[in-house]
């Protein structure tokens, strides 16, 4: 994503609602839904993580995985945004976060226990 069309590069914008998407075909629906509602196509970016590990507001995104920003202005938009985001399957950075390294240990786990059994 380029910082100078990012909107969290514009110091006019008080904060950004970010979510991660497994299926492109989700976060475009989610972006095509937020320009309907009537966000600015500048304020919704969407972009693929391609690292390993990509920093997203102290967490991290993992490979595959796509990423939307939507530039908030009040509380009002965060409402609005959340609601659109969650309905196509947008899921809170945190959460993602949590849910991969949970996977991760468990797998990991599993190999432990069937090599020692």
């Amino acid at each position: 994503m380029s910082t100078s069309t990012s909107p969290l590069a514009n110091p006019l914008v008080a904060a950004a609602l970010i979510r991660i998407f497994d299926h492109f075909s989700d976060a475009q629906q989610a972006r095509s839904a937020l320009l309907d509602d009537g966000f600015a196509a500048h304020a919704v970016q969407l972009d693929t993580v391609d690292d390993e590990a990509v920093p997203v507001q102290g967490k991290a995104a993992w490979r595959g995985m796509f990423r939307l920003v939507v530039a908030i202005g009040t509380p009002q938009e965060r409402e609005r945004a959340h609601a659109i985001v969650q309905a196509c399957n947008g899921c809170d950075i945190e959460q993602r976060t949590a849910s991969h390294a949970a996977s991760r240990h468990a797998g990991t786990g599993a190999g432990k226990h069937a090599l020692a059994g």
